[in-house]
């Protein structure tokens, strides 16, 4: 007798929801093709903080959608790929140098990946031209100068990229996956206890008189549980609004390109003079050798 009550005390909840399922369902479709009767509307401030919500949301999905770039260590050299492609040639050729040698021969040929961004390969070039026209030459001197700031400034821009993604890019993500995902899904709890209490409010219109007093207990209930759900979306939602947080993410984000922006103009603007130094005496000398 204990066992059948229990599976009872089971049941009754489980058949309960099914029951709000299928009235929830019925309801909806009511009020998509025009068959419902009368709707409860949610309070104005609920409608506006969705309002805003939203447009948070918006912001954090767009914003993630474009910087997720800074991940991607060549994004301002796309070229970095056929370099990539000659590279895994190089591979294959240290592969065969590799079986042909023993453990420690192959220790030598390990070599750090250079990094790939726009300045790394600016660096490179530029250090592998200085090196063929010689720094005796004021071209290859002043290719030296170009390649060891490009280098720092490379370096700069990987710092950016780290700065950015630890203090943008992860706790902005953590928001939307967080604080607004879990107003999303309490807003989706308000609109199943609306449908559930507006199935209830028609099965109400179209029941026969001895049933009326049970269903209107239901609606009751079902009022109660729309008010609990809109005290508990309003409640995320207000938090997901007032926190300081996006905008504290922002200013980091500004921070870490402006130290990158910084440093980069105070490197170039050091050795600008000296390459322009350089030029105007060559072009001085170029053309007193053709007079």
């Amino acid at each position: 007798m204990d066992s059948f009550s229990n599976f009872s005390q089971k049941l009754n909840p489980l058949a309960r929801k099914l029951t709000q399922g299928f009235g929830q369902a019925r309801q909806l479709a009511q009020e998509k093709f025009g068959g419902a009767g009368e709707i409860t509307e949610l309070p104005q401030e609920y409608l506006e903080l969705e309002k805003r919500v939203d447009a948070i949301r918006n912001v954090h999905v767009n914003l993630l959608k474009v910087t997720r770039v800074f991940m991607s260590e060549n994004y301002d050299y796309p070229a970095q790929i056929q370099d990539s492609i000659v590279d895994v040639s190089r591979s294959l050729v240290k592969e065969f140098k590799h079986v042909a040698l023993g453990e420690n021969e192959q220790e030598g040929l390990v070599a750090e990946e250079p990094p790939k961004t726009l300045s790394h390969a600016l660096a490179r070039a530029s250090a592998q031209g200085a090196e063929e026209v010689g720094l005796e030459e004021p071209l290859g001197a002043a290719l030296f100068k170009y390649s060891t700031t490009q280098e720092k400034l490379g370096a700069e821009r990987m710092k950016m990229d780290n700065d950015i993604m630890k203090r943008f890019i992860q706790p902005f993500n953590t928001t939307l996956n967080n604080n607004i995902q879990f107003a999303m899904k309490a807003r989706k709890r308000v609109y199943a206890a609306r449908l559930n209490l507006d199935a209830f409010k028609t099965n109400m219109k179209n029941s026969k008189p001895e049933k009326i007093e049970a269903i209107k207990l239901e609606v009751e209930q079902a009022e109660e549980e729309l008010h609990v759900a809109l005290d508990e979306a309003m409640g995320m939602m207000k938090s997901v609004i007032e926190t300081p947080e996006p905008l504290r993410n922002l200013a980091d984000l500004v921070a870490a390109q402006l130290a990158y922006y910084k440093q980069g103009f105070e490197l170039l603007s050091e050795i600008a003079p000296e390459i322009d130094e350089m030029q105007v005496t060559q072009e001085a000398l170029y053309r007193n050798s053709r007079e």
